[in-house]
């Protein structure tokens, strides 16, 4: 990427191997299980898995050890899924369901007379709300994601106010009831250009500056091209890339 060979992204314990071709991911295996045995450690076989960006095939099978490693089109990696396309759809609906599970176990607090809204909205906001805007800032945005978010936004604050869609109350008027001036999409939009921000005002010697404002060399596959995290960013805001890192 700009002259920089990324093959490997590694947290704490989770490492990440890259490559471009069987061959030379399959020797990067190879090095990395012999120095975790030099240092006492195994590469656990059955966590271990194989996918192609942009394509839901592998030419040849991974191998550690003579065991196979497993292809798949999607894995979870620190907290996130990750999918063969790239496509966030899949990630923003998986965080909507766990969030949508932790709003239907904590009912009781729904329910309760005890509790004032204020209290409640807290609530939401630490226990349902973040677990739904983990890892945001690196979703890529399509219209029907922001349309699902929202919803999900909505009935929210209709189950805190016990007010059934039936009631023909508009989402305007729960918003103004809650003083939720603020929709979930805004506060993405907030995360995302506040990670901006902070990557622009990196030192240009951070890697992750680099990638970020890198140019990956090679021709585009036909089609409509994919939308990208830094389209967002320029599109929000109305400005270009080039603006938006001066005014950074």
């Amino acid at each position: 990427m700009s002259g920089t060979f990324v093959n490997n992204l590694r947290f704490a314990d989770d490492i990440d191997l890259l490559s471009e071709n069987h061959n030379s991911l399959q020797e990067q295996i190879g090095q990395l299980t012999k120095m975790a045995e030099e240092a006492g450690l195994m590469v656990n076989t059955n966590k271990t898995k194989a996918m192609v960006f942009g394509d839901k095939n592998i030419d040849k099978q991974m191998k550690i050890k003579d065991e196979n490693v497993e292809n798949v089109e999607e894995f979870e990696y620190l907290g996130s899924l990750l999918t063969w396309d790239n496509n966030c759809s899949k990630e923003i609906k998986r965080r909507i369901n766990k969030a949508t599970g932790v709003m239907a176990s904590l009912k009781h607090m729904w329910n309760t007379k005890k509790l004032k809204v204020k209290s409640k909205l807290k609530l939401l906001n630490t226990c349902v709300f973040s677990i739904l805007l983990y890892a945001s800032e690196t979703w890529t945005f399509k219209e029907s994601d922001k349309k699902k978010s929202l919803a999900f936004e909505m009935r929210c604050y209709r189950r805190i106010l016990r007010i059934h869609w039936k009631d023909m109350v508009r989402n305007i008027n729960i918003r103004n009831q809650i003083a939720a001036h603020e929709a979930i999409i805004d506060i993405i939009k907030k995360r995302k250009l506040r990670l901006f921000g902070h990557i622009c005002r990196m030192d240009n010697t951070r890697f992750l500056k680099h990638i970020v404002f890198s140019k990956i060399n090679g021709k585009s596959r036909s089609g409509r091209p994919c939308r990208e995290w830094l389209d967002d960013i320029t599109e929000w805001p109305g400005h270009s890339c080039q603006d938006l890192v001066h005014l950074a």
